[in-house]
């Protein structure tokens, strides 16, 4: 049985192998992502999206005025308005 060789490879990579993704597209696919997943939760009033936003003074199911961010302490007031409510209030209630 013969042992694997390693195989060194000399000089440089040439041009003509393509990157694996474009220039410049990942900042803007994921910027458009994440619009879309904040748009969604807000319209639905899901999440931190579900009470106001202690920082910025917007009530809930609207958008922090920070652009593409979600303030801590509005996650915070989600947290705390969660601990005090079961499943069943949570499937059972009224749309606003």
């Amino acid at each position: 049985m013969s042992t694997p060789t390693a195989v060194r490879i000399t000089g440089p990579i040439p041009a003509s192998v393509p990157s694996r993704k474009p220039e410049g597209t990942g900042g803007a696919i994921l910027d458009a992502t994440l619009d879309g997943i904040y748009e969604t939760l807000r319209l639905y009033r899901h999440g931190a999206f579900s009470v106001p936003c202690p920082s910025c003074h917007v009530p809930a199911g609207e958008l922090c005025r920070a652009r593409r961010s979600v303030h801590n302490e509005r996650r915070r007031a989600h947290r705390a308005h969660l601990e005090g409510t079961t499943l069943v209030p949570l499937l059972a209630a009224p749309v606003r």
